[in-house]
């Protein structure tokens, strides 16, 4: 890049701006062939680079998996907290950590200038503050019975120590998985090509789903031991570890220029932040209101399915209730796995409307079955809880890669953390909300699933006023208009707007 490029910037333009652009232009340069799929060999060659790309995404889905599985149960069982309180746990450490992360996280990898990439410097320090949390919560109740607490004691209080190092490892654990998943997400974004954003995101469902199998089948092995909640966080551990290799090594991302502004102060930061959500362009807005529900609906599900297996459907052993739970998560992981094959051909064929709100239509439906059969047989839970899965495929791909489409490309990193903040903000009303709904019908997990199939039903509606895709060719001319007019009524800010 020749200094004469900076010196016919006009008035209006910052060296931040073209620099940050430069990347953009440049970033898959390095890529060779990588994106040439008019061939069966290259198409199943771009379909595995993708795989590792997104690979890291299978520890974060690994880690949820196994929390969402075992966490109500570890509170329940071994610390003999009830489930209404457990929620109130669930609410707060996973939610409000990817409220508070992953913006922040995204406004420093968007201007990150390490020779390692954006992204993955990101990516691997979240992997190793992750597996010192799933380490802590594997062995704190020896912990805590090592400095006190009584084994066989029905009280909460009896536990307090080993609760507090539990609920510690929780924070620690959802602090860096955000870490990890916003970057692993923008790196997706940042690499498709604009015509392969539904193909890449799909991929990211793809091999979630994948890590989801993994873990819920491990975990119906595991169940039954009387040391199940240790051996799969400690499993939970080595496998994030190993997650992040293929991304790491396969992920080729180009330095970003040394000249390109960063955030001077954690106040820049956050005002950035909060200029991003006070000018939240109109179809991202929309996006997020649609994302929103969606999680609020699917919430209570998550983390109540594999307790309403041990109260419902096995009520006389908890056990076997845990082990056909985690064959039930392993079901609707398989089949979001099967159907993140198809769901980019599906819209293709009839529009992101539809997929969307036909997802919705099915899971809401479910997520009310399971309180009109409140104690359903195992075979009619583990249905139940599969079909959920082509809703949850859905909803974790088509919004991301929706945005993409109408956000300017340079704070991907930024508004991927807008996006998520929709999603937590949900978990956390969604989940405290429906703690409420089991203190007041006794604790029966099935309310609260079909508390949330209400708003999932809802969803099915405000499907249709998702944002109409754009082909590539104009969404690549509106943004360059946006930074234009944007750069126009900023002065000197670095976020731009979209003109709606």
């Amino acid at each position: 890049m020749g200094e004469d490029k900076y010196d016919k910037l006009n008035e209006n333009e910052s060296i931040n701006d073209v620099k940050i652009q430069d990347y953009q232009d440049n970033k898959n340069d390095h890529q060779g062939d990588i994106y040439k799929t008019d061939s069966t060999g290259g198409l199943i060659k771009f379909m595995f680079w993708l795989f590792a790309i997104c690979f890291s995404l299978a520890g974060v889905q690994f880690v949820y998996s196994i929390q969402f599985a075992l966490g109500t149960p570890l509170f329940i069982n071994k610390f003999k907290l009830t489930p209404s309180t457990t929620s109130i746990i669930q609410s707060t450490a996973g939610p409000i950590s990817g409220f508070l992360v992953q913006p922040i996280i995204g406004v420093y990898s968007d201007t990150c200038k390490s020779k390692f990439g954006r992204r993955k410097p990101f990516i691997v320090f979240g992997s190793i503050f992750c597996i010192a949390g799933l380490i802590l919560i594997a062995f704190s109740p020896l912990i805590g019975q090592a400095l006190g607490d009584k084994e066989s004691s029905e009280l909460t209080s009896d536990h307090k120590i080993g609760l507090i190092i539990a609920i510690a490892g929780f924070w620690i654990m959802n602090l860096s998985v955000n870490v990890m998943q916003g970057p692993t997400r923008s790196l997706v974004s940042d690499l498709c090509p604009m015509d392969k954003q539904h193909l890449g995101n799909s991929m990211a469902v793809n091999v979630m789903g994948f890590a989801s199998i993994i873990a819920n089948i491990i975990g119906s092995f595991f169940a039954s031991n009387e040391n199940s909640y240790r051996d799969l966080f400690i499993i939970g551990a080595g496998f994030v570890a190993c997650s992040v290799i293929p991304t790491i090594f396969v992920a080729k991302e180009k330095q970003l220029d040394s000249s390109v502004q960063s955030p001077k102060s954690p106040i820049d930061v956050f005002k950035k932040i909060g200029f991003a959500f006070r000018t939240i362009p109109k179809e991202l807005a929309i996006i997020s209101l649609v994302f929103f529900i969606s999680w609020f609906g699917y919430s209570p599900f998550m983390v109540n399915n594999t307790t309403y297996f041990q109260k419902n459907v096995f009520p006389e052993n908890a056990n076997k209730g845990l082990e056909f739970g985690f064959y039930a998560q392993a079901a609707l992981s398989a089949v979001s796995f099967l159907f993140s094959f198809f769901l980019s051909g599906l819209i293709n064929l009839v529009g992101e409307k539809l997929v969307y709100s036909v997802s919705q239509a099915i899971a809401g439906a479910c997520l009310i079955l399971f309180l009109v059969f409140d104690h359903a047989s195992p075979g009619l839970a583990i249905a139940l809880t599969a079909l959920v899965g082509i809703n949850f495929c859905t909803f974790n791909a088509v919004p991301f890669a929706m945005m993409v489409k109408v956000i300017p490309s340079k704070d991907i990193g930024l508004y991927m953390g807008v996006l998520n903040s929709s999603a937590v903000v949900s978990q956390t009303i969604s989940i405290l909300t429906s703690g409420r709904v089991l203190a007041a019908k006794n604790q029966d997990t099935a309310w609260a699933m079909a508390y949330g199939g209400l708003f999932t039903i809802l969803g099915v509606f405000l499907a249709w006023i998702l944002p109409k895709s754009k082909g590539p060719e104009l969404i690549i001319d509106e943004n360059n208009n946006s930074d234009n007019n944007d750069n126009n009524k900023q002065s000197n800010e670095t976020t731009p707007l979209l003109n709606n």
